[in-house]
């Protein structure tokens, strides 16, 4: 049974599904794990969520001497290093690890630093969540897809099927928002193909999920075509995603918040690195790989270079 469960990273997703765990385990089994140079920034914070104000247990890593039953990894892919060393004192034989994280490849990260048998499959979406200063906002909070990839050595899977079951049980308990998929990597490649699109569309237009969904303008179209590049990288890899996918991904999209901007957005609003090396630097990595054109990330991937460079940091 899960009792305790650390949170790294403070951002929008991390305060989001931190909330109800907190409130579940009560602060004494439940904490916010950064470094104690970060934790004395921000330990005197009052964040508020939907205008209400929400308190939070912040640990160091530095002054962890027992790990907990579960940790979460919601850090942005620029902080994954310093978050890994962060984790670290936070992870036993038995703890499970599950991210928050967009794109394809922190599983593999973070079984590779810690162990595959400890590692659960994720995706979150369907959420509309904004994070400015210490000011959450939403008007979705989405929900957690959780599983086990089908593929792979049979002794790990069956860890992580009884991971899993333990997952399932305390996030009823803590009424976290969450379902079972069988067929986890292909939501993950959905997911993540999504994101190629939107989230990087919206960086480069500065604008909300509205107006880049609106049929035959600009934005749309160059969502559509960068998220049918990743289908042809996943036609590939076997991988069914398609454009059933797509239409399915795009539905979601309309039910979010037209004025909301995704996690790239809001970087670009407050100045800060993004995750573009998640989205159109993978796909242009895999691309060279499989011999797959991706004209269309390759202008995106160009277009957030550009923003980024002209930041004044």
């Amino acid at each position: 049974m899960i009792r305790s469960a650390a949170i790294v990273g403070m951002g929008a997703l991390g305060l989001l599904f931190g909330e109800p765990i907190a409130a579940a385990l009560g602060p004494e089994h439940a904490a916010f794990v950064m470094d104690g140079a970060r934790l004395r920034r921000h330990q005197g914070d009052v964040y508020r969520i939907n205008g209400k104000t929400a308190s939070f247990s912040m640990r160091a890593s530095e002054e962890v001497r027992e790990p907990y039953d579960l940790v979460i990894l919601a850090v942005k892919y620029p902080g994954l290093e310093q978050a890994l060393a962060t984790m670290a004192p936070c992870i036993g034989p038995n703890t499970i690890l599950i991210s928050l994280m967009n794109g394809i490849t922190s599983e593999d990260i973070l079984a590779e630093r810690f162990g595959a048998e400890k590692v659960l499959y994720s995706v979150a979406q369907e959420m509309d969540a904004q994070r400015y200063g210490t000011e959450l906002t939403f008007t979705r909070r989405g929900r957690l897809l959780l599983g086990v990839p089908k593929d792979g050595d049979p002794g790990v899977g069956a860890a992580r099927e009884r991971a899993l079951q333990e997952v399932c049980e305390f996030f009823t308990r803590a009424q976290v928002p969450y379902a079972v998929d069988p067929d986890i990597r292909t939501r993950q490649w959905s997911k993540w193909m999504l994101n190629v699109g939107c989230n990087q569309v919206c960086m480069v237009f500065d604008q909300g999920y509205g107006p880049c969904m609106e049929e035959g303008s600009l934005p749309f179209a160059l969502m559509t075509g960068a998220m049918r590049e990743v289908i042809a990288l996943a036609g590939k890899r076997g991988i069914p995603v398609g454009e059933k996918e797509l239409a399915e991904y795009l539905a979601i999209e309309r039910t979010l918040d037209p004025e909301a901007v995704p996690s790239m957005g809001q970087d670009r609003r407050q100045h800060r690195r993004s995750e573009v090396e998640l989205f159109a630097g993978e796909v242009l990595r895999q691309g060279r790989e499989l011999g797959v054109e991706t004209p269309v990330n390759a202008y995106l991937y160009r277009r957030v270079q550009e923003i980024e460079a002209s930041y004044a940091d």
